[in-house]
């Protein structure tokens, strides 16, 4: 029998441990406000807003920070700045890898602007338009710091240092208004549009345009911050991130902050276009704000290595370990151990009386408890886990299924996935996977999914069925793994940045498959060149970011006004082919003439109306990919040749 008296004390001892644990968890979810300071890498602006909305919000505060923005000392460098402790955290661009090359403890947090806005500008009338014209010129840049894109340009254009004079930047511009220098370094979403202000001309010379893609804008700390206080890192880039979104979502009124409280010096119209380009570089369409693709920073050390700014070995290490991840193993924070460690004391003290009464029972149920409880709470929080009744009614989702999805548990529950399904994911797909499930087969695959708000991710998704003691099927799980970094990566390899359709190496892979194709099976195939007809006028008149932007409108165009099954892609410069699967020569014929009067007739912001020339030609027997290709842009010369603005089949030349 058991003796009630030594129930009751095993009841008051419980309440002892549990009296403890909330004592505990009183004095942890209190802390200080803890003091932390950003470093600016410019002056303020609004391409720094995300930090002064996340200040001007309250949302430092609400995760325990006491905030202080820091604006740039041109007479200091401000990553130095952050690593001799003038201040916790820092905003600079790519060269952030050679600071860590060279043995300086740097990490980037975030990237925000996924393409760096650094360029340079030239005097319209000065015949600059390009890198290859600097040599024997006057150039003016902040060496050492943001310098990173202008020289990797320079030395694709093998210009070295000694044949350009170098001046340093003198931050206001006059040098260059003045014409004491010819060339300076710029932000395409600041001195554009001062100078226009100033109705100074000018041509924009952007390494973007010649393959030179950083990163903007990184968020950083060093390795001693991030250590130590793992917690408060996490904080404040969730905080950042968060006040970046409320920014780009609320433009009017973060700019008017700017101005009234946080001396801002650009007019109102100057901070619109800072927002627009900023918001342009951070393609926050395309991707999460702040998201980093460790592949950018292969690439990146590949271009230093070849610019001999640091060696293999140096980069290498620089490498691993550049890219902080919130969620790696941390320290912990010493003032929590030793209070952990004294309640563990008191607990310890507690389990010796009550091991008295029932040691094995106690020490059986605790563990087991502890570890199933750890388990669950492990897998519900990482691993994306979604259960469904026989007909695909949702029973179950895990935290990181709410997470990736943007949607919350209750309305999740009693919905199909449909919620989640992107419409680019062909039906056979779903199709398929209900046949495997429908004879009690797991399917796994690759599926394109879109949450809440919009965004598309990937996952590797395994699907089985859920079968009961008898074993009757009651439902189905599915556990999925994001790939959405894998599928990004491959996007990019294959994408043109300026205008996201397809780029020269993928055209090349699909012409190669196409004919292939051809030559085993007879498949018909037709393919179109484009190219726009004086084009180069655009960029000599209006500028390189007016040029630009009418190639983007004309992808659309082209986009918009083809069929699915065409596989549209920039060949280079202004043109674009375009390859008609299983399609006739009239049939590409008839689409070209179609899109050659659409182009036509659309009017193009700033530039006005513009035209294009069409080559058109089908392959025939014997025919491989160098001469078709030959053959089409044959017929495409014979176009322009002929008067520009017009279609011209290639069985059409002599």
């Amino acid at each position: 029998m058991i003796d009630l008296r030594t129930g009751a004390f095993m009841n008051q001892s419980i309440r002892i441990v549990l009296l403890c644990v909330l004592l505990l968890s009183s004095v942890s979810a209190s802390p200080p406000m803890q003091k932390i300071r950003l470093k600016l890498k410019w002056f303020s602006s609004f391409q720094f807003a995300g930090y002064y909305m996340a200040l001007e919000k309250g949302f430092y505060k609400e995760a325990g920070l006491d905030v202080t923005i820091m604006e740039r000392d041109p007479q200091k460098n401000n990553i130095v700045q952050v690593v001799e402790g003038e201040a916790e955290y820092g905003v600079a661009d790519s060269a952030l890898l050679l600071y860590r090359a060279e043995g300086k403890p740097v990490r980037i947090m975030a990237s925000i602007f996924q393409h760096s806005p650094l360029i340079f500008i030239a005097h319209k009338d000065s015949g600059i338009v390009s890198p290859y014209e600097l040599k024997g010129k006057k150039v003016s840049y902040q060496k050492g710091i943001d310098d990173a894109p202008l020289l990797a340009m320079l030395d694709q254009a093998n210009l070295g240092a000694t044949d350009y004079t170098y001046s340093p930047l003198d931050f206001t511009g006059r040098a260059f208004m003045n014409r004491e220098v010819d060339v300076m370094s710029a932000y395409s979403s600041d001195q554009p549009f001062l100078m226009r202000e100033k109705n100074i001309p000018i041509t924009i010379i952007n390494p973007l345009n010649y393959g030179i893609d950083f990163y903007g804008d990184n968020l950083f700390s060093t390795e001693k911050e991030l250590s130590e206080h793992p917690e408060r890192a996490q904080q404040f880039l969730e905080a950042s991130i968060r006040g970046w979104h409320y920014a780009l979502a609320n433009k009017e009124e973060t700019i008017a902050l700017l101005r009234s409280k946080y001396n801002a010096q650009s007019s109102v119209e100057h901070l619109r276009y800072e927002a627009q380009i900023s918001e342009d570089m951070m393609l926050p369409s395309m991707v999460d704000v702040g998201y980093t693709n460790p592949q950018r920073f292969y690439r990146i050390a590949e271009i230093y290595r070849a610019m001999n700014k640091a060696n293999k070995g140096d980069l290498d290490r620089a490498l691993d370990g550049l890219i902080w991840n919130p969620y790696e193993k941390h320290q912990i924070d010493v003032r929590y151990f030793y209070l952990s460690l004294g309640l563990l004391g008191l607990i310890f003290l507690i389990a010796v009386i009550l091991v008295a009464i029932s040691r094995k029972l106690r020490s059986m149920v605790i563990k087991r408890t502890r570890d199933l409880e750890e388990q669950q709470m492990m897998t519900d929080k990482y691993v994306i886990i979604s259960a469904t009744d026989l007909q695909g009614t949702m029973t179950y989702v895990s935290k990181a299924f709410c997470e990736i999805s943007g949607y919350s548990h209750d309305e999740l529950i009693g919905k199909t996935h449909t919620v989640v399904h992107h419409p680019d994911t062909p039906s056979s797909v779903y199709k398929e996977l209900w046949q495997h499930l429908h004879t009690n087969r797991s399917w796994s695959g690759e599926i394109k999914n879109i949450d809440k708000n919009g965004n598309v991710y990937w996952v590797l998704t395994y699907i089985e069925p859920i079968v009961n003691e008898s074993g009757i099927t009651t439902g189905y799980r599915g556990i999925q793994q994001n790939i959405t970094d894998k599928k990004y990566a491959e996007e990019l390899s294959v994408t043109d940045q300026l205008t996201q359709l397809y780029n020269r190496s993928y055209l090349d892979k699909t012409l190669h498959r196409e004919v292939t194709r051809f030559q085993r099976y007879g498949t018909p195939l037709s393919i179109i060149m484009i190219d726009l007809d004086y084009f180069k006028e655009v960029n000599d008149v209006y500028g390189h970011l007016s040029g630009d932007a009418v190639l983007v409108e004309i992808a659309r165009i082209l986009k918009t006004n083809i069929r699915v099954t065409d596989i549209l892609g920039r060949w280079g410069g202004e043109e674009f082919m375009i390859i008609c699967v299983q399609n006739s020569g009239d049939e590409a014929v008839r689409l070209a003439e179609k899109l050659r009067l659409t182009i036509a007739l659309h009017p193009f912001s700033d530039v006005g109306t513009k035209t294009a020339s069409f080559g058109v030609t089908s392959i025939e027997e014997n025919d491989n990919e160098l001469s078709l290709v030959q053959r089409v842009d044959t017929a495409l010369y014979r176009a322009k040749k002929l008067g520009r603005n017009r279609v011209v089949e290639s069985k059409t030349i002599q």
